[in-house]
């Protein structure tokens, strides 16, 4: 079952009492107690998301976030928009031919945006304008943004680097929300919500450049989502002869899922033109799916 959590303590900590000094005490004790549980609480799965309230704003073409620069959506509008894709190339449909909302360049931060129309219906394969997510270059941070439908894709890794996504939520993926196609790179996915879709995580299968990559997921509650993570436990040594011995590793804590399917499904990854196959060898899961 999902994870919920009550409440931290409210109000203003001011109790009546007869002894003002034991007030104090009291005070303190409470707020030290509310410090622990924040403290101790901080990397929990959060309980179901909901998408924050936002003003839409159509849009047609992909915003570049230069290297080692922030783009912040209340900084830019004053207030949480909902950014929607307003022409074929950015409708959300699962065309190859979509294009980004955004591309961060190396060292650059995305934050506090919606991306595609939340109220677009139901179901996860919906033109609702999330165009093909966010495409990281290298090194990025992805904070606070939620996805209202997930396009081709929430966000692509297409380069060496971590890409870093902490907050927020994704809904509605016909398939995976987080891609990762970067050559000996990483993803890490910390205090998040998904609901609605494929997989959470994907390493590529099947890319031109293939490596091993890893994952690392913390305090993230996914529902209604068909698996977690999916990962190379292998590779095909026929046509991957240099990464006969490599593998993908995801490592997660907290990771909670309403469903009985598999946390972490494996797959034998492969080279370009080729489909990868399921994984099957207890060995291989072992090493590849770490759970703590």
């Amino acid at each position: 079952m999902l994870s919920q959590f009550a409440p931290s303590p409210g109000g203003d900590g001011r109790f009546i009492h007869p002894s003002g000094v034991i007030m104090k005490r009291f005070n303190a004790l409470l707020f030290a107690i509310a410090g622990l549980c924040i403290a101790t609480s901080a990397s929990a799965a959060p309980g179901k998301r909901a998408i924050p309230s936002c003003t839409k704003v159509l849009v047609t073409q992909t915003t570049d976030v230069p290297a080692n620069t922030t783009f912040d959506g209340l900084v830019k509008y004053g207030k949480m928009v909902c950014l929607v894709g307003n022409n074929k190339k950015m409708d959300g449909s699962q065309s190859e031919s979509q294009i980004p909302h955004f591309t961060l360049g190396a060292g650059a931060t995305l934050k506090n945006v919606v991306l595609g129309d939340p109220a677009k219906g139901t179901g996860r394969n919906l033109a609702a304008g999330g165009a093909d997510g966010v495409h990281c270059a290298g090194n990025c941070k992805i904070e606070n943004v939620y996805w209202g439908d997930v396009g081709e894709d929430a966000a692509t890794l297409k380069g060496a680097g971590t890409m870093t996504v902490t907050g927020g939520a994704a809904y509605k993926a016909a398939d995976k929300m987080f891609q990762n196609n970067g050559a000996n790179s990483k993803i890490v996915i910390s205090n998040f919500y998904a609901e609605e879709g494929g997989k959470l995580y994907r390493s590529c299968g099947n890319c031109s450049s293939q490596s091993a990559r890893t994952v690392t997921i913390n305090g993230v509650t996914i529902y209604n989502v068909s698996a977690g993570v999916g990962v190379n436990s292998s590779f095909d040594a026929s046509k991957l002869p240099a990464l006969a011995k490599a593998y993908d590793v995801a490592t997660m804590t907290d990771f909670v899922s309403n469903k009985a399917s598999s946390r972490c499904a494996t797959f034998v990854g492969t080279s370009k033109g080729n489909e990868p196959g399921k994984d099957s060898n207890a060995a291989n899961i072992a090493r590849a799916c770490v759970f703590k």
